[in-house]
């Protein structure tokens, strides 16, 4: 499809240009902005697991998965139209800023790291707060999840950091190009169905799952899997990041900024040769 990406560049680009405005005057209110996609992603994280749990050894539990994905769309469904600031999705969005030449690429860094933090925040006051409400009764399929993220390889956690972002940010691209609030909240349970669905990691919704395990292991007394620990949640936490960020940045942002760098050249010769075919046909 032979179309120039301008406005929806523009767009997203203002909107890199806004966090970082927003960083160097309002930065304590920014961090609360942050920390609600944090918690926002966390109580969409309770919620598929409050759902997931008893079908577990149930006859109903070849379906877990699709209730479980068919349910996280109320995660960046929160985070965007009641509005907060996602480090997944702003690894995509600075992208374009900086290379779009809105922001430079050291405020590009400065939203990454204040709105990781933020996220951070969040995430744990949510688990926190659920570890100790009494949520889960029985950690079993969250000591399951957990375990498994914990013990993927370093490549392993690269590739599938990628491919959930790719996804998660499709579902953010969509919504600068849409206009209908119907279609950008189907375009955001397409993206999240398919990435909770084939289980990719996701950085931030690994804080809360990560850290509600941890939790659990003291709350309720049961003692989980020994790779769930801190230690374990950071090096899961960290390699996710960098691939969710390689494809917020490169997958997505870069991506569709060198096909709208490449169109608008070809565009520009056509009209350019054009012109001259005009002048060719005065001096006739």
């Amino acid at each position: 499809m032979s179309e120039v990406y301008d406005n929806t560049l523009d767009g997203v680009s203002e909107a890199a240009a806004a966090q970082i405005e927003l960083i160097d005057k309002k930065l304590p209110a920014y961090l609360i902005h942050a920390g609600m996609a944090g918690a926002y992603i966390g109580l969409a994280i309770l919620l598929i697991f409050a759902l997931g749990t008893p079908m577990v050894g149930t006859p109903l539990e070849p379906l877990r998965g699709v209730v479980m994905a068919g349910a996280f769309g109320i995660a960046l469904s929160l985070v965007i139209v009641a509005g907060s600031e996602l480090f997944t999705g702003n690894a995509m969005i600075m992208g374009v800023g900086a290379l779009e030449g809105r922001t430079s690429w050291g405020a590009l860094g400065k939203v990454w790291v204040w709105s990781w933090i933020g996220n951070l925040f969040g995430s744990l006051l949510v688990a926190a707060m659920a570890a100790w409400g009494g949520v889960f009764s029985d950690p079993t399929l969250v000591y399951a999840v957990a375990e498994t993220k914990m013990t993927l390889s370093p490549l392993e956690l690269f590739i599938q950091g990628i491919f959930c972002n790719w996804l998660v940010v499709l579902a953010v691209w969509s919504n600068f190009r849409l206009e209908n609030a119907i279609a950008k909240l189907v375009m955001i349970w397409w993206c999240l169905l398919a990435f909770i669905g084939t289980g990719f990691e996701h950085s931030v919704a690994n804080m809360t799952v990560l850290s509600l395990a941890n939790f659990l292991t003291i709350t309720t007394g049961q003692a989980g899997p020994a790779a769930i620990n801190w230690v374990n949640m950071a090096y899961n936490i960290s390699i996710v990041t960098v691939g969710n960020t390689f494809a917020g940045v490169v997958m997505m942002g870069a991506a569709y900024w060198y096909i709208n760098e490449s169109y608008k050249i070809d565009l520009s010769a056509d009209d350019s040769f054009g012109d001259e075919g005009n002048i060719a046909s005065a001096d006739d």
